[in-house]
């Protein structure tokens, strides 16, 4: 019994000190933030029009160095106003706070929480807002 103790004692010691603050890879995200993968479901364009898609249509990705990269399913019909989402396995540079969003010098709203994104302007005067789910 007593080898279990110290067996438990010695792991316990162990998870505490497994991650240091200076190490990345321990990092953990808030997720209240557009760091992760994101699925496109569904893109408002004002008179551009309205697109709806399935989980893995559209992914956008952002990492932790401030690129965004796009994936695309393979022949999936894409209205070409929709921004960042016509060329396949591109990257982009972004910037964002809680507010909003800059993505290749080009500003949008932001509202980001656990499971939905949404990137857009002002919709009732034929803005733009896209729509994602969190992977």
């Amino acid at each position: 019994m007593k080898k279990i103790f110290y067996l438990f004692i010695l792991i316990i010691g162990i998870s505490f000190s497994s991650c240091k603050k200076d190490e990345p890879t321990c990092i953990v995200l808030n997720s209240d933030t557009v760091e992760g993968s994101w699925s496109m479901m569904e893109a408002s364009l004002g008179w551009g029009g309205y697109q709806t898609f399935e989980v893995n249509q559209i992914v956008w990705n952002f990492n932790n160095d401030n690129q965004m990269f796009v994936y695309l399913q393979d022949s999936l019909g894409i209205n070409p106003n929709i921004p960042f989402s016509t060329v396949n396995d591109t990257s982009y540079v972004y910037t964002a706070d809680s507010t909003s969003i800059i993505i290749n010098d080009i500003g949008y709203n932001l509202s980001v929480n656990e499971t939905e994104l949404i990137i857009g302007g002002n919709v009732a005067v034929d803005g733009t807002q896209l729509t994602f789910i969190r992977n």
